[in-house]
């Protein structure tokens, strides 16, 4: 194929509409020719679900045995990140209110490390106050914590959860950071792969059912900690829901490749089973999966919108498009010509399948709020594009007001929220229509992961500036200068989303999680390159989590 090679071996096969050949999905209809997950076990379905259903019912019979503190707080952290604890909401939600009020030893570094994580994991206030002894009196991590690796690896943990003001934890953070780092190739096995594991992702911003399967075989190896019910019911729980989730990555796949609209998009990326994986992460539990796959049809959805816009039209095309777009006209856009007229059939459509799947009342309100949210990103597309063809770099701050809205995670965070349905009332929605500060946080974090990533690609290309050119411009510094200096605002976002999660006590915990969920994605997807768009950089993950039976399951 004829075209300029540019940045991840892409090609700009024609320079006039900035395109490349994006590559297609490694999955094409793979989900749809392998509909069940393979099932090999010595026992049946039946069995694993009834077997599933006892080790609940013993687990829940724990949580009143067992009456020393710490250990009912390894209990919760294991559950939580086996991604089980959905089974056992009352009972971690009274445990955590009990936990409020137990004072640990100063020196009980580890102890006060997870209470203090489980506690604002659950929007329980803990004063960082409790760390003070954590730090001698030249400023540098207590030596006795520094020759604790269990300990040390919780205050890292914990230091994840810290608030933009919280200078005590910032510097927990990278103390714990450099301290792990430092000792990882000195410690043994499991441990080690604990320490690696949680120097990659720290737990509070891992996707959860990526972290659960991960975490089944750390846990597995640690018999210092590993509880061999637990265990079991993390392994059993797994493939139940492993199945339920194969089922439902088809019907996307079907619903997808079914459509005649999408076909006729030969410039766009198709990804139904990527934006499946994606909604994956905002709602795993098996009561979600009707919102699950609507989210996942909707992000399915915007993709070829983004890629109208930068990766195939041109001005005088994406006029009369952008004005029909945001005019949601579905009869103007049957005067749309080729490609336009079909991406525009394919959003109506899918915009339409929603409403519909929604309880009467306030669906039309609701999914009128996300079309007013998608009409602004529709508007900051526009923009882009004049700046693109006028090679216009502007100052950060001008950038992101736009840019912050054109990634579409405002739109992908109401849409979330009104699939679920759940807690979500008219002062839900109007809140989500001001563009809070915790979407706006987890948009910053989705902006400026893509662009540091992506921004070879999409300078090579011509494309519109990234925010790494527009902070060497204005900043007159390096690549280099300005991507440290970016990631650290990716990390000022995630404080300034921790402590939006523990002040906004008028919106559902079951809601705002959702927000954080969706940065956990970006944490997933975009920290070495854009794993969305390169499709073949997630196959490890999605295969881990729709593809591969958890192991060892035919010893149970």
């Amino acid at each position: 194929m004829a075209g300029r090679v540019i940045a991840q071996g892409y090609r700009v096969v024609d320079e006039e509409r900035h395109t490349v050949d994006y590559r297609s999905s490694v999955w094409g209809d793979y989900f749809i020719r392998n509909p069940i997950l393979p099932h090999n076990y010595q026992k049946s379905l039946e069995w694993m679900t009834e077997r599933c259903d006892e080790l609940i019912n013993e687990t829940k019979e724990m949580f009143v045995d067992i009456i020393n503190p710490f250990a009912k707080m390894t209990l919760i952290d294991a559950l939580q990140r086996l991604g089980v604890s959905y089974h056992f909401k009352e009972e971690i939600d009274n445990s955590i209110e009990s936990l409020v009020s137990v004072k640990f030893a100063n020196d009980d570094f580890h102890a006060i490390s997870l209470q203090f994580r489980l506690l604002r994991q659950q929007r329980r206030y803990m004063s960082c106050d409790a760390f003070k002894e954590f730090i001698d009196k030249e400023g540098n991590l207590n030596g006795t914590l520094c020759s604790d690796t269990r300990a040390l690896l919780a205050l890292y943990e914990a230091a994840h959860l810290g608030t933009p003001n919280e200078q005590i934890l910032r510097k927990a953070q990278v103390e714990t950071t450099n301290q792990l780092k430092r000792i990882v190739d000195c410690i043994e096995k499991p441990l080690s792969d604990k320490v690696r594991h949680a120097l990659e992702t720290p737990s509070f911003r891992r996707m959860k059912r990526l972290e659960a399967r991960l975490y089944i075989q750390l846990y597995e190896e640690d018999k210092e900690e590993c509880n061999e019910m637990i265990l079991e019911l993390a392994k059993l729980n797994f493939y139940l829901l492993q199945r339920l989730h194969r089922e439902e990555v088809k019907e996307i796949c079907e619903w997808y490749h079914g459509l005649e609209s999408p076909r006729e998009l030969f410039y766009a990326r198709h990804r139904p089973v990527e934006a499946y994986f994606w909604a994956l992460g905002v709602y795993y539990e098996p009561e979600y999966a009707k919102p699950r796959k609507l989210l996942a049809k909707f992000i399915a959805t915007i993709t070829p919108y983004d890629d109208t816009f930068d990766n195939y039209g041109l001005w005088e095309e994406l006029q009369p498009f952008a004005d029909v777009m945001q005019r949601w006209d579905e009869k103007g856009a049957e005067q749309l010509g080729r490609c336009y007229k079909d991406y525009a059939q394919f959003m109506f459509g899918t915009m339409n399948e929603i409403e519909g799947a929604l309880p009467k009342g306030m669906s039309r309100e609701n999914v009128n709020v996300i079309k007013d949210i998608i009409t602004e990103v529709c508007k900051a597309y526009v923009t882009e594009i004049n700046w693109r063809d006028s090679k216009y770099i502007p100052p950060l701050k001008e950038h992101l007001h736009v840019t912050l809205v054109s990634c579409f995670y405002w739109a992908i965070n109401c849409t979330a929220f009104v699939v679920f349905q759940e807690g979500v009332t008219e002062e839900v929605m109007t809140w989500m229509s001001g563009f809070p500060q915790i979407v706006k946080d987890s948009c910053i974090v989705c902006r400026l992961m893509d662009d540091i990533v992506a921004h070879e690609f999409e300078t090579e290309r011509n494309n519109v500036a990234t925010v790494v050119s527009c902070y060497m411009k204005e900043h007159d510094s390096t690549k280099e200068e300005a991507m440290e200096a970016l990631w650290i605002d990716v990390e000022n976002a995630w404080k300034d989303m921790n402590e939006e999660y523990l002040k906004l006590t008028s919106i559902p915990s079951s809601l705002l999680i959702q927000v954080i969920n969706l940065a956990r994605m970006m944490e997933t997807m975009f920290t070495k390159i854009d794993g969305y768009t390169d499709s073949a950089i997630l196959r490890k993950w999605i295969s881990l989590l729709l593809v591969q039976p958890i192991y060892d399951l035919a010893s149970i």
